[in-house]
């Protein structure tokens, strides 16, 4: 069975004799670190690991044509730049660090308009030039098909555009402007995608939103119903329409108020279940049976020794490889801090764990 066939087989709560692995993504440093404690030269995690990975297509999602990059300011430690989606915002000069953001692009409607020229969901250039090749070449990918990225949510994508306190206040004080917004972008994505889901049979759609922090979500359900669950159901049902399997939302924190929403809304699994904001797969689990759950593994459990990442995983897997609709994964993109030989390790006993409780 392939790693494709294992993953629709998993999210339809049977029991493949192959259990599906990959991670949602690598930090940069990680991967420079493995490739000193043996990951070779030109050979990525997923090829090397005997595991699968999930690809995009090549179509230009975000703004476009984008903002010119441009350097404002800069001093020994950090750089003050305009970025192609046009925030400005500082960035550190030592290495992936998450970045001071100054400006987002829309305050007001007017600077939403006058953004639009760059949200025409059918600009020419969107789709390369030999799309009809890789349309074509699609079915014998060895690897999951994906459509959608940050553009594709009505929280993440709003907080894109906005940041975050503008986009929080502007659910106060500009509502209309919200529902304005998310209206547009209904259309947009709907037209953006409508020739890929015609021409591709993806194994997932991928909502990113990011909504939530330690504590619980940024917003109250009360305001995902009213500013989220109407734009959600529309696009749901389009993505429905044209053949799409199924609906994966991600996001960080503890998103557990906002669960039973989306899930009602038509979200047919979530991720990546941060441990360390009080996600407990087995109690989702145990309180959502029909939920698709994927992640949930503590990636600080790999931080440390064998009995450390044994200890994680007896503590999740048995539980949740037994109730099915499950694929497990770190809780969020892999850190530098785990080391090489830990990360193989953690995949093998999962493959481990799984054929002794399936």
């Amino acid at each position: 069975m392939t790693p494709r066939e294992a993953f629709h087989a998993l999210l339809h709560f049977e029991r493949p004799d192959t259990l599906c692995q990959f991670e949602w993504g690598y930090w940069p440093e990680a991967l420079d670190r493995w490739r000193t404690e043996g990951l070779p030269q030109g050979v990525e995690p997923w090829d090397h690991c005997g595991i699968t990975h999930y690809f995009r297509p090549p179509i230009e999602i975000y703004l476009y044509p984008p903002f010119e990059r441009q350097v404002l300011e800069e001093d020994d430690e950090t750089v003050v730049v305009r970025t192609e989606m046009g925030i400005l915002c500082r960035e550190s000069k030592k290495g992936l660090r998450l970045p001071q953001f100054l400006k987002h692009p829309v305050a007001t409607r007017d600077d939403f308009e006058a953004l639009k020229e760059r949200l025409d969901p059918k600009t020419p250039g969107r789709y390369p030039a030999d799309w009809d090749e890789w349309a074509a070449a699609a079915p014998d990918f060895p690897h999951l098909l994906c459509l959608g990225r940050r553009e594709n949510g009505f929280f993440g994508w709003l907080r894109e555009l906005m940041g975050l306190e503008g986009l929080l206040m502007a659910y106060i004080e500009q509502p209309d402007l919200i529902h304005e917004i998310c209206r547009y972008h209904v259309t947009y994505v709907q037209t953006l995608y409508e020739r890929a889901l015609r021409d591709v049979e993806f194994d997932f759609i991928f909502l990113w939103e990011d909504m939530a922090f330690k504590n619980g979500p940024l917003i109250s359900p009360d305001f995902v119903r009213t500013f989220m669950l109407p734009y959600y159901r529309e696009m749901i049902d389009f993505y429905r329409q044209m053949g799409a399997k199924w609906i994966l939302q991600d996001s960080d924190g503890n998103m557990t108020k906002l669960i039973p929403l989306f899930h009602e809304a038509g979200v047919d699994g979530m991720l990546p279940f941060e441990v360390a904001a009080g996600m407990d797969v087995v109690k989702v689990r145990e309180a959502f049976p029909k939920l698709r759950i994927l992640g949930g593994i503590d990636k600080r459990a790999l931080y440390g020794s064998r009995k450390d990442i044994d200890r994680e995983l007896k503590a999740r897997l048995p539980a949740m490889f037994r109730s099915g609709g499950y694929i497990p994964t770190l809780d969020h993109h892999v850190p530098p801090e785990v080391p090489y030989d830990n990360f193989r390790y953690y995949l093998r006993r999962c493959r481990e764990i799984y054929e002794a409780h399936s």
